[in-house]
């Protein structure tokens, strides 16, 4: 499935058989360290993870009011990318909180690895970002 935007992001979650837990990670570029670039060369940029959380996709109304929502939550703090992921219910019923923070756990370890498979990435715009090989 392309997910082109964040309001189809929601569109297809909210339409699964199963409830969909959104799992949501606000990240910074970050340059990494000076000597990791070859000599004359910008260093590479990395993700740094701020902030997560989980939510229930019929309660998010969209990316303007969570990306309001992000910015009281993280006092300011600039973000670049919003990284989201989900995880699905069994049976009808959400999944419970051990579920969720395991799975947070698990995407900000394969965020910070660099592995961003499963993962849509948007722009503090909403716009969809695309992975760079």
């Amino acid at each position: 499935m392309t997910i082109d935007s964040f309001a189809g992001l929601l569109a297809a979650a909210n339409t699964r058989p199963e409830p969909q837990l959104l799992l949501l990670t606000f990240a910074a570029l970050e340059a990494e360290p000076q000597q990791a670039a070859a000599p004359g060369r910008k260093p590479r940029m990395a993700l740094a993870p701020l902030a997560c959380v989980d939510k229930r996709a019929p309660d998010v109304a969209g990316f303007d009011a969570l990306a309001r929502e992000a910015r009281g939550a993280l006092g300011g703090a600039h973000w670049d990318v919003l990284l989201v992921s989900t995880l699905s219910g069994c049976a009808g019923q959400w999944p419970d909180e051990r579920q969720a923070d395991a799975a947070l756990r698990s995407m900000l370890n394969a965020i910070k690895l660099g592995k961003m498979e499963g993962m849509v990435a948007f722009g503090q715009d909403g716009s969809p970002l695309r992975w760079a090989a």
